[in-house]
């Protein structure tokens, strides 16, 4: 018998390979044995997913710190966290298009129909993890007269702390814009807010700041944000301008 993963000899013996440390398996792939090995990674490992999560609504300033202080085991790593807070994410924006039949670019303070530009949101995976590293760089230097927290640290802050807000946001967004005729573009710019708030929350307890101290830096950092969503936006009109995903006509008045 040999292991598996790394074909080092086991003894019948053996529960984990001496070698690669993979856990032997003899069983065959069951639905029940998918379930136990998903409960174990995600919903267990002493609870971290569980502990992480209601951590960071209450003490936020630990679980980042304690990850930053080099302590791996009490919480999930940053990068899973955000990872499943991601596809989760992908789930919730294929509900809202396919099945409440949403149009997530149509916009309140217009009465003309807006053209369906929902496939952006086919790439919202990809544009989270590109958007990540900009997120840490303006915190950094929003912070940065603290001299408490390194680029790299506050990277892993926003992973937690954006990855906190985005399971909030699944199952907000599910069920309210489910049960109730909620304009997505006004739900989702209240949303943004909660974000700003929550992000700034933790951040400030993280680098022991006050209210005021704290409240300058989310004020120019959500102005930030806004001209960064701006600008994102202008270059995904261009990308489906030139690609022939729409047309000028698409937007003009109809008779």
């Amino acid at each position: 018998m040999v292991c598996k993963n790394c074909n080092h000899a086991l003894v019948p013996e053996d529960h984990y390979c001496r070698n690669c440390g993979a856990k032997v398996i003899q069983n065959r792939l069951t639905l029940k044995n998918v379930w136990h090995d998903l409960g174990q990674q995600v919903f267990n490992l002493d609870n971290t997913f569980l502990r992480t999560f209601r951590e960071l609504f209450t003490k936020p300033e630990v679980v980042v710190a304690t990850y930053i202080a080099g302590t791996r085991k009490r919480y999930m790593n940053p990068i899973s966290y955000f990872a499943i807070a991601i596809t989760l994410s992908g789930l919730m924006f294929f509900v809202l298009r396919d099945i409440y039949d949403l149009n997530l670019t149509q916009s309140s303070f217009n009465d003309e129909t807006a053209p369906q530009l929902n496939y952006v949101f086919d790439f919202q995976a990809l544009l989270a993890y590109l958007s990540m590293p900009l997120y840490a760089l303006m915190t950094w230097m929003l912070f940065s007269a603290t001299k408490k927290f390194n680029y790299t640290e506050h990277l892993v802050a926003n992973a937690y702390i954006i990855g906190q807000t985005s399971y909030v946001q699944v199952f907000t967004y599910i069920f309210f814009l489910g049960l109730f005729p909620i304009k997505f573009d006004i739900f989702n710019f209240a949303f943004l807010i909660v974000i700003v708030v929550y992000q700034f929350y933790a951040l400030g307890r993280l680098h022991h700041l006050g209210f005021w101290s704290t409240f300058w830096r989310a004020l120019i950092y959500f102005f930030l944000l806004i001209i960064v969503m701006m600008g994102i936006g202008v270059v995904i009109f261009l990308i489906s301008l030139s690609t022939g995903m729409v047309n000028l006509e698409d937007f003009a008045p109809k008779s």
